[in-house]
C-alpha cells in the first residue's frame, strides 16, 4: 500500500539519512520513477525532505526533523518486545538497560497497544540458548566493542583459525580495523579488515591477545554488516566437506539430524532421512549415538565403518564382563 511504502520511505530518511533515488528504490522494493513521486508526496504534505545536486548527493531530510510514529500495529509491537536476546544483551553489559527501555516504550504506547505489548511479553519468550547454558566466555569482548566504537586499531593474536596450520599455533599479532562483532547463538565473532583490506572473521574465543592502540581508521562508507555476515555464511557452508547418506530414523530421534530431503514413513515409528555430514567419522559417531534408533541405508562404506566400531563395543564389552568373572 502507498502509505505504508511513504512510512517507510521516510523512516529510511530518518535512520539512515542522504540516500540516492537508486539506493532508495532497492531498500524499498519499487521502482526509481515510483520513488520521485513519493518524495514529491511528501514535499507536498510538509515533510522537509530535500534534494542535494551533484557528485555525492541525494535526497535528505532537514537535520532537526523527526517524526512521531505511534501507530504500532499489534504484529509489530509483539516483534519488538519478544525478539529480545538476553544472553546477548548480557554479554554486553546491557541487560538491565534494555530492561528499562521496555518500560519506557511500554509507558509510551496508546492504551490498546500498550495491552498487546504486555500480552506478548507475559505469554511469548525466544531462548536462543540451548539446554546446555555452558558457552564461551567472551573474554576479549568489552576491548573490541571499545575499539569498533571509537574506530582504533587492535593488535590481535589468532590461534588456530586455519586447518593448514599446526593446531594450537598463534597467528600474530597483527593490526585489524574492527567493523562489526556478530552473536552467533552462545558464541560471539569480530568482523574486521587487515591492513591489506581484506575482511576476515575471528572467533573471539580464539584470540590469544588483543591491545587496543591509538591508530585510528576510517570505516568503509559501503560496509554492510549484516550483508557482509550472510554473505559468508553462504561462503562457509559452500566449502564445507560434504558426506551425504541416508539413514533409517525412529521417531525420537529425528531431531538429532538435520534432513536435506523431505522424510518418508517407513515402518511404523520408522522414517527414510537423507541428511548431510563433514566426514564417515563424525556420521558414524552421529549414528552410534542413537543407540539402535538410526541404522544407515547408504553409503556402504558408512555401513561397514558402523558395523566395525559396534563389534568392537560389543567385543570390549564382553572381555570386561569375562575379566571381571575371573577376578572374583
Amino acid at each position: 500500500m502507498r502509505a505504508e511504502r511513504l512510512l517507510r520511505l521516510l523512516l529510511h530518511l530518518q535512520t539512515r539519512g542522504q540516500s540516492t533515488v537508486a539506493q532508495l528504490s532497492a531498500a524499498l522494493g519499487v521502482s526509481p520513477r515510483t520513488i520521485q513521486r513519493d518524495l514529491e508526496v511528501l514535499s507536498l504534505a510538509g515533510v522537509p525532505v530535500y534534494s542535494i545536486r551533484g557528485r555525492g548527493g541525494g535526497w535528505t531530510l532537514l537535520p532537526d526533523y523527526r517524526t512521531r510514529i505511534t501507530g504500532l500495529t499489534p504484529s509489530e509491537v509483539m516483534s519488538v518486545f519478544v525478539g529480545a536476546t538476553a544472553h546477548v544483551l548480557a554479554d554486553l553489559g546491557l541487560d538491565a538497560s534494555s530492561d528499562q527501555a521496555v518500560t519506557k516504550l511500554i509507558a509510551s504506547l496508546p492504551e490498546g497497544t500498550r495491552r498487546e505489548a504486555e500480552y506478548a511479553r507475559q505469554r511469548l519468550l525466544i531462548d536462543h540458548a540451548g539446554w546446555d547454558d555452558r558457552r564461551e566466555t567472551p573474554r576479549w569482548l568489552d576491548l573490541c566493542r571499545e575499539a569498533l566504537w571509537e574506530e582504533r586499531r587492535l593488535n590481535i593474536t589468532y590461534g588456530d583459525p586455519e586447518p593448514a596450520q599446526t593446531a594450537g599455533a598463534p597467528r600474530g599479532p597483527f593490526a585489524v580495523a574492527p567493523l562489526g562483532l556478530v552473536a552467533k547463538a552462545r558464541t560471539w565473532y569480530l568482523v574486521a579488515a587487515r591492513t591489506d583490506g581484506r575482511l576476515r572473521t575471528y572467533r573471539l574465543s580464539r584470540l590469544t591477545s588483543a591491545t587496543l592502540t591509538n591508530t585510528p581508521f576510517t570505516r568503509p562508507a559501503d560496509f554492510d554488516l549484516a550483508n557482509y555476515w550472510t554473505q559468508s555464511q553462504r561462503e562457509f557452508q559452500a566449502s564445507r566437506p560434504s558426506y551425504p547418506i541416508t539413514l533409517k530414523v525412529r521417531d525420537h530421534a529425528v531431531r538429532r539430524f538435520r534432513p536435506t530431503h523431505p522424510m518418508v514413513p517407513a515402518d511404523d515409528g520408522w522414517w527414510i532421512l537423507h541428511t548431510d555430514l563433514e566426514s564417515p567419522h563424525e556420521a558414524r559417531a552421529a549414528v552410534l549415538a542413537q543407540a539402535g534408533a538410526a541404522v544407515v541405508l547408504e553409503p556402504p562404506d558408512l555401513i561397514t565403518l558402523v558395523h566395525e566400531a559396534a563389534l568392537a563395543i560389543y567385543q570390549s564389552g564382553s572381555h570386561s564382563e569375562n575379566l571381571s568373572r575371573n577376578t572374583s
